[in-house]
């Protein structure tokens, strides 16, 4: 009966460690997008800094002015996007650490309850092959007389 109780127990803890590995799998799902997402930005700006300098044939001194100015920003926004894409970096890298750590959780509270489960079976044929066997229960028999007759 305590080992039926200690099955139904991990079972219970086994469903919550399959929703925490289904959850950090999710998160880390969000930080390889999230990831991906930040390098596409730093790359559009990069691309739009280099268009910014392919004709550098100036028109107007007012347009010479804007097109160094933006250049100037892009070069900025580019810096900002690549401290972005370095913590994107370090989040997913902490999501990969912390799916490996609830995987290896989840696996080994499965292989404790499916042992549980096994050295149950096995118990509960032993038992069946015992009370099914002539001699064991002669024997039995026999010391049920002995403690009828005090």
């Amino acid at each position: 009966y305590v080992m039926k109780r200690r099955v139904r127990g991990l079972r219970r803890v086994l469903k919550v460690r399959d929703t925490q590995k289904r959850l950090k799998e999710r998160a880390l799902i969000q930080a390889g997008s999230h990831c991906a997402s930040m390098e596409n930005n730093a790359q559009r700006i990069k691309n739009l800094h280099a268009e910014t300098h392919q004709n550098d044939v100036a028109v107007t001194a007012g347009f010479l002015a804007a097109k160094m100015e933006l250049s100037d920003r892009l070069l900025e926004a580019s810096f900002v996007v690549e401290v972005s894409v370095q913590a994107a970096m370090q989040n997913l890298a902490a999501a990969e650490r912390q799916n490996f750590a609830a995987q290896a959780i989840h696996d080994g509270t499965e292989k404790l309850l499916k042992s549980k489960v096994s050295m149950l079976r096995k118990r509960d044929v032993r038992q069946e092959d015992a009370s099914s066997n002539i001699l064991y229960n002669i024997d039995n028999y026999k010391k049920k007389e002995r403690c009828d007759d005090w």
